[in-house]
């Protein structure tokens, strides 16, 4: 079915183990592991951080906007409409709608679209989030030797992890995952 420059309901695991597609005539596609290709999307999800970033139960993933701010509360249940872009590895959807809506709009399209993956905690099995989890023996994971276990680039890792809200120190140089 071609759906022109409909935005399309997808959930974020779906994204972001899709494949970003950069193009001289669009502003770039997403091929969906289910051979789709979209370009504009719809995210139905709950507000987790002051940064706009939304979960949708599959995963999280940070909205942003060039020229619009968008007024909305951790927790409260948004539509988000944008196209999807990555950056240095890094999904974010740059959004043209954010509107708070009520949280049966959810409930309705996790029944009209049910989500074909599972959470996208389980896809990744080295990730860094799994590093936290691994060296956390119910007090935290030791900050050090989570920069160790993650090599080059880890201190940089983390801050972006605490700054997305990922994860949080429990105590000073103590991490642990929000869960």
């Amino acid at each position: 079915m071609d759906w022109g420059d409909a935005a399309r309901h997808v959930y974020v695991g779906e994204l972001v183990s899709g494949r970003f597609v950069e193009s001289d005539s669009s502003a770039g596609t997403v091929m969906l592991a289910s051979g789709d290709s979209i370009s504009k999307i719809r995210i139905y999800g709950l507000v987790v951080s002051d940064d706009l970033v939304v979960d949708d139960g599959t995963g999280s993933v940070l909205v942003r906007s060039f020229d619009k701010s968008f007024a909305v509360q951790i927790g409260s249940p948004v539509l988000v409409i944008g196209r999807p872009r990555v950056y240095n590895g890094d999904w974010y959807v740059v959004a043209e709608v954010v509107k708070i809506i009520d949280s049966k709009w959810m409930e309705w399209a996790r029944k009209s679209n049910p989500p074909k993956i599972q959470a996208a905690a389980s896809t990744s099995t080295t990730g860094p989030l799994d590093v936290v989890r691994a060296l956390d023996a119910g007090d935290g994971a030791d900050y050090n030797e989570v920069v160790t276990k993650l090599g080059a680039g880890g201190e940089e890792t983390i801050i972006h992890m605490l700054a997305m809200g990922e994860v949080f120190e429990i105590r000073p140089g103590r991490l642990k995952i929000l869960e």
